[in-house]
């Protein structure tokens, strides 16, 4: 049988044994749907190459733990959307936050495009956090935006854990009330990915 007549399954089987011919094929197979996504996602197109090309990297590196029946795209979907995030979260400014909700929104519900629907969501959520009073909102930021530790937080702003974990508490209610189940269970979801 010609190679060209393989369906994706055995390319699949050839990467995990290390063909990069299968690679090859596979990166072809792939790598428009995923430059159309990170056009929608990302502000230019030096960080959508720039992704695009360690998200393939990163496939090689791990393609042990590909498995076959589920096809390439849900893991490199995962690397893809792991390193937008971390993207966006090297920046805490309202817009930022902005773009990395609706980002993140956009991966979680694997929509090809933002809709008005997701874009109304991430504004929602977005407002929402603007209206936190202004150092709990900085802390609530710095926590979960930036990745940070509550200790690493206390030092930030010069107050204890205790009341870094009083405002990320009271941050958290204020935040359902305002949102309602729904919202606020995506916000939570979202959020997963910026644990502390």
């Amino acid at each position: 049988m010609e190679k060209e007549e393989f369906g994706e399954g055995k390319w699949i089987s050839l990467l995990i044994e290390g063909d990069r011919a299968a690679f090859s094929k596979l990166y072809e197979l792939h790598s428009p749907t995923l430059l159309h996504k990170l056009n929608h996602l990302l502000p230019d197109e030096d960080s959508v190459l720039e992704i695009h090309q360690i998200t393939f990297v990163r496939l090689w590196d791990i393609r042990h733990k590909i498995q076959r029946e589920q096809g390439v795209w849900p893991l490199l979907h995962t690397i893809a959307r792991n390193l937008v995030v971390d993207y966006f979260r090297k920046s805490a400014s309202n817009e930022s936050v902005r773009k990395a909700l609706l980002t993140q929104a956009t991966l979680y519900y694997e929509m090809e495009d933002p809709n008005d629907a997701i874009e109304q969501m991430s504004e929602a959520l977005s407002t929402a956090i603007d209206r936190l009073p202004s150092k709990r909102k900085e802390i609530f930021l710095f926590c979960k935006f930036q990745g940070k530790s509550y200790e690493e937080a206390a030092a930030a702003y010069g107050v204890s854990i205790g009341t870094v974990k009083d405002h990320m508490a009271k941050a958290m209610r204020f935040l359902k009330s305002e949102l309602g189940e729904k919202l606020f269970t995506l916000l939570i979801v979202l959020l997963g990915f910026f644990d502390t």
